[in-house]
């Protein structure tokens, strides 16, 4: 029974994936409720819906990573899917790094997903998988896992992708079997992490083809496709955290703590979902002009 809920969850979100959504999301929204990685932790994943519920967003936006590290990504996946399908204007669900055959592998979804259901249950998550968007604009906010993507990846200053140069690349392989090239852009988009210290680009300690991204990079990459801001998650961060166009930041926002996006333009915003690594779970509320940060108290 569990296997055919399953099944049925994610046939009928690949059909909104495939009717409504497209390898990307263009919308606009007075206020949208974010939520960074969960990781098979569907009980932070019912204190954000429980959150859509108390204040009534227009929209609301899960950056990825569902499953791995967390012991019920089976759960916690069909919690987010039973939304999307009761809402499909209302949710959106992003593709993150972990949603990924290959990093089920690794980190613990593909065992549970094979205790729990068969090993047939990888044919049509790996299906859930290649159809999910991998990026959203809402009034001019970049909405992604990773982050900037570099176009020479040489370490010095270059010219900025361009967001149609990213659509693009993701609509090649949108709802497709093809997978992730190590060095593309679709990839970097997943994986890519901001650093404030730095300028341009530098390899990441996350493996070949994957970067760290500077300050003067995420910078020109906004300025250069009208954006005002990036909010991402993929990092262990306390909750929330900012890194400002300056470089400086702000590791952790307290439980109810406002900033305004006049204050804020320029700047990267990671946001946490998940309990597995032992700090804080948050989440985001965005205006048309202010940041509100919500943290998990169980």
């Amino acid at each position: 029974m569990a296997r055919q809920r399953l099944s049925q969850l994610v046939e009928e979100a690949v059909a909104v994936l495939r009717s409504g959504h497209g390898a990307f999301v263009e919308r606009s929204a007075d206020t949208v409720l974010v939520a960074g990685d969960t990781h098979g932790f569907p009980e932070t994943s019912k204190w954000v819906l429980s959150l859509d519920e108390r204040l009534g967003p227009d929209l609301v936006v899960f950056l990825g990573d569902y499953v791995d590290r967390g012991p019920r990504g089976v759960e916690n996946l069909e919690l987010l899917l039973e939304a999307l399908v009761s809402e499909p204007d209302h949710y959106i669900l992003l593709r993150g790094n972990h949603e990924s055959v290959l990093m089920n592998y690794y980190y613990g979804f593909r065992e549970e997903l094979v205790n729990k259901l068969g090993p047939e249950a990888q044919r049509y998550v790996e299906e859930l998988y290649q159809c999910l968007p991998f990026y959203a604009v809402i009034n001019n906010i970049w909405f992604v896992h990773g982050g900037v993507p570099c176009r020479e990846c040489s370490g010095g200053e270059e010219p900025p992708i361009g967001l149609n140069e990213i659509a693009r690349s993701v609509e090649e392989i949108h709802c497709r079997r093809e997978a992730l090239e190590p060095s593309g852009t679709p990839m970097q988009i997943l994986w890519n992490d901001p650093r404030g210290d730095l300028e341009w680009f530098a390899p990441s300690i996350r493996g070949p083809g994957i970067y760290f991204y500077g300050r003067k990079a995420w910078r020109r990459f906004l300025d250069a496709n009208g954006l005002r801001l990036i909010i991402r998650a993929h990092e262990t961060v306390d909750a929330v955290a900012v890194w400002r166009p300056d470089g400086g930041y702000e590791p952790g926002l307290r439980d109810g703590e406002e900033r305004s996006l006049e204050e804020l333009l320029g700047s990267v915003i990671t946001v946490f979902t998940s309990l597995y690594h032992g700090l804080g779970a948050g989440a985001l509320l965005v205006t048309r002009d202010l940041i509100r940060a919500y943290r998990y108290k169980g």
